[in-house]
């Protein structure tokens, strides 16, 4: 049924946009979202239902007939509601813009700390943020990181081979147990011995250097693309023209990827995967360690994941733009984007902890496939999800950095005209520059 459903939405969407008396009131996001949301109605509705021909034909019609209707009240709405709002702005007298309303109410009101209006500053961070599409680069970042992942784990496994001729048998059979046993706290005792252990048993077993090594050329390559567009983001965002140079843009892509790859496997070593398998005490028992290390990682845990994550930002904010900025002049936006990265992975690690388990509650051994895919789908759309958020709010960093580089270089502009004497102004003997103005 719920294919079915699928299909006939999409053949709904694109037949609407054939009608003309669609077209005019309804853009295609539109119509598009209304028959989205008539296929999860119907589908809903239906759900509860004997599985069968009826409730298939059932499910089509009704999926027809909600998006019918559906299309129809949106463009009855289109016509009495949108339309005499746009009349009405049309009608009005030349004025301040909403936006610039917005911007004047800000810098009227908020508290302040130091010079800076914080309410002006974020105001002015969030639609600067959408005037560079940060929600779509940040899309465009989190797609690239996440089609990376494949030849990354690729390259990883292929390597796993090069272990027992360097470490010796002992040492990589701990390894090996350390490897399913943090596998077994993510997934089902079942899918864990007789899905992954296997695999993981093969890797270790092979070796494939040529393997590994075009998986990892692959994988700095699609990785260098998302910081490319995070390069060309914070451009945007403090209104200069990106670098021409292919090779530098290259070159930094790369710099920075490496850089990404140590600062993810820190905070997810320190945020996601240690507390997965147990508290400190359980984990310095894991490790073979002692007390001193349970009562670090109690403490220094958090501290850490957040220091990495701020000088990781900190050398991102400092060179990957196209201007001049001093290291203190990047610390607040660093600072925003690690608070909010520990956020979105503690929500992340709070996921994996609670709800990928409930994905799956059978441990029956015919069923170990269906285990392993529905907690595997579980964990990527909320790895996607992390990879979005975590993208944006890297992007917002940024962007503070650029509203506060624009208010700094209002207020010298504004220092540097009142330093200079009235008569010496009023001959024009020394005009100062003009402070950077906004776009």
């Amino acid at each position: 049924m719920l294919a079915s459903a699928v299909v006939v939405g999409l053949l709904a969407a694109i037949a609407v946009r054939r009608v003309p008396w669609v077209r005019r009131r309804l853009p295609p996001p539109a119509s598009t979202l209304l028959t989205a949301v008539a296929v999860a109605v119907v589908t809903l509705l239906l759900a509860e239902r004997e599985p069968g021909t009826a409730r298939t034909l059932t499910a089509v019609a009704g999926v027809l007939a909600v998006t019918g209707a559906a299309v129809l009240l949106g463009g009855a709405v289109t016509d009495a509601v949108v339309r005499p709002i746009q009349r009405w702005f049309a009608n009005q007298p030349e004025g301040p813009t909403v936006r610039e309303r917005v911007e004047a109410r800000a810098d009227a009101f908020g508290p302040r700390v130091g010079r800076w209006n914080v309410v002006a500053l974020v105001t002015r961070s969030v639609l600067r943020a959408g005037d560079v599409r940060v929600t779509g680069l940040a899309a465009e970042m989190s797609y690239y990181a996440l089609i990376s992942l494949v030849p990354i784990a690729t390259a990883l496994g292929s390597s796993l081979g090069f272990l027992r001729p360097l470490l010796g048998d002992t040492e990589v059979e701990e390894i090996r147990e350390a490897i399913v046993g943090a596998l077994t706290s993510i997934f089902a005792q079942q899918v864990a011995s007789d899905v992954l252990a296997p695999l993981v048993d093969g890797l270790l077993s092979e070796r494939r250097t040529g393997f590994a090594v075009g998986a990892l050329a692959i994988t700095l390559f699609l990785a260098s693309r998302v910081f490319r567009a995070a390069v060309r983001a914070l451009d945007d965002a403090y209104r200069v023209e990106s670098r021409r140079n292919v090779v530098t843009q290259s070159a930094l892509g790369l710099l920075f990827t490496l850089g990404a790859i140590v600062t993810l496997v820190t905070v997810t070593l320190l945020m996601v995967v240690g507390p997965l398998v147990g508290d400190a005490a359980t984990l310095a028992a894991t490790l073979g360690l002692g007390d001193a290390f349970a009562v670090a990682w109690d403490w220094l845990r958090w501290p850490v994941a957040f220091l990495a994550g701020l000088a990781y930002l900190t050398l991102l904010y400092r060179y990957a733009p196209n201007v001049r900025h001093t290291w203190r002049e990047c610390l607040p936006g660093a600072m925003v984007g690690s608070v909010a990265l520990l956020v979105v992975s503690s929500g992340f690690m709070l996921y994996v902890r609670l709800a990928a388990p409930d994905v799956v509650a059978s441990d029956a051994a015919d069923a170990a496939v269906v285990q392993a895919a529905g907690q595997m789908l579980s964990l990527v759309l909320a790895g996607v999800l992390w990879l979005w958020l975590g993208s944006i709010v890297v992007l917002l960093g940024g962007i503070a950095n650029a509203e506060m580089a624009v208010e700094r270089a209002e207020l010298e502009g504004t220092r540097e005209e009142r330093s200079v004497p009235a008569a010496t102004r009023a001959a024009g003997e020394a005009t100062p520059a003009a402070a950077p103005g906004r776009r």
